[in-house]
């Protein structure tokens, strides 16, 4: 099959599904790279609490 240089149209429902899809992929990976954060801070963190809670 040839390829086509003519782009597909995109209705404005399909260009919001894909948008709503990409922002809940990067706040997943997001939330994912927050928890790996906290968990590997999770000393500092601690003791900065501590200093306000002494």
């Amino acid at each position: 099959m040839a390829y086509s240089g003519r782009r597909r149209y995109k209705s404005r429902r399909e260009k919001l599904e894909k948008g709503i899809r990409n922002w809940k992929l990067g706040i997943l990976f997001f939330s994912i790279a927050l928890l790996l954060y906290l968990i590997k801070e999770r000393v500092a963190i601690w003791d900065w609490l501590q200093t306000y809670f002494y």
